[in-house]
């Protein structure tokens, strides 16, 4: 019986073309309803709506798609290994190395590259390993009375057109610079 119940509920929702659809019927047992396509005493025809069936237009593909760049690693952590925030930097003792945690490692392969800002000024030059130099000139030294600055750097890993995939937290230091006085007379 539940065969023959489940196999009239399959018949009368198949979706057939509307000229083709023979009429459903729907008599009861003591299990419950039975529906059938052919014509039982006692049985009453049931009337089915048509089924929803939505065309969609059809789209050409194009000739001229361009095919999607694969894309570099999502990287997920950038951060300055050292100097350590807060630390101080003497400018004579030459060029600040800035040493970089990237992960995923760099690829240099699609042309992503590491930059650094400094006072937030993004600077020219691109590196593909985890050290960044410094130039002493990079700094904003700009006034003379002050022995000690306070800088911000921060490390950036840039795509090929230039656009920052990832930045570091900021770090600040202290740039110091030892002044030599000329004495008009020597000390004796």
């Amino acid at each position: 019986m539940k065969t023959s119940l489940t196999l009239a509920i399959a018949l009368a929702l198949s979706p057939l073309p509307a000229t083709a659809q023979t009429p459903i019927y729907e008599s009861r047992d003591k299990a419950g309803p039975v529906f059938s396509d052919t014509q039982t005493p006692g049985s009453t025809p049931v009337d089915l709506s048509p089924i929803n069936v939505i065309q969609t237009p059809k789209v050409a593909p194009s000739q001229s798609s361009p095919q999607p760049a694969a894309a570099g690693p999502a990287y997920g952590q950038l951060s300055i290994s050292s100097p350590a925030n807060g630390d101080t930097f003497w400018l004579n003792s030459g060029n600040l190395q800035v040493q970089v945690y990237l992960n995923p490692s760099l690829n240099s392969t699609v042309g992503d590259t590491l930059r650094v800002r400094v006072n937030g000024q993004l600077l020219p030059r691109s590196f593909t390993s985890n050290t960044i130099n410094v130039a002493q000139g990079d700094f904003n030294l700009n006034r003379n009375d002050d022995e000690s600055i306070q800088q911000s750097v921060q490390a950036v890993v840039v795509d090929a057109t230039g656009k920052v995939l990832i930045e570091s937290p900021t770090i600040n230091l202290y740039v110091r610079r030892h002044i030599q006085y000329n004495r008009a007379t020597p000390r004796q």
